[in-house]
């Protein structure tokens, strides 16, 4: 099944396309994810970015807390997935 032809997932994705700023995005990861649920993505994308600066998985997962599952998960998305990562990562600036 792919999950972007779900009418659901498509007014999610026009829901956070149409948002303006950071408090419009906050209020709305608010109100639709939990607490751990806005945790876990945002690890992720520390990993994420943490993996494209070459950090091994022991550093990462002392660094973040992420266990090495989730890293090698992150890591298969970063150099085979479908670009996601690399679009918001060429789009901000998230180096140190």
């Amino acid at each position: 099944m792919n999950i972007f032809k779900d009418n659901n997932t498509a007014i999610l994705i026009q829901a956070i396309l149409c948002l303006k700023n950071d408090e419009e995005c906050k209020a709305l990861l608010e109100d639709i994810l939990t607490e751990g649920e806005i945790l876990a993505v945002s690890q992720r994308l520390e990993v994420a970015r943490l993996l494209r600066k070459g950090t091994n998985y022991s550093a990462i997962a002392q660094t973040t807390g992420a266990s090495t599952a989730t890293i090698s998960r992150v890591n298969r998305c970063v150099l085979y997935g479908t670009g996601g990562y690399e679009t918001i990562f060429s789009r901000i600036d998230l180096e140190e």
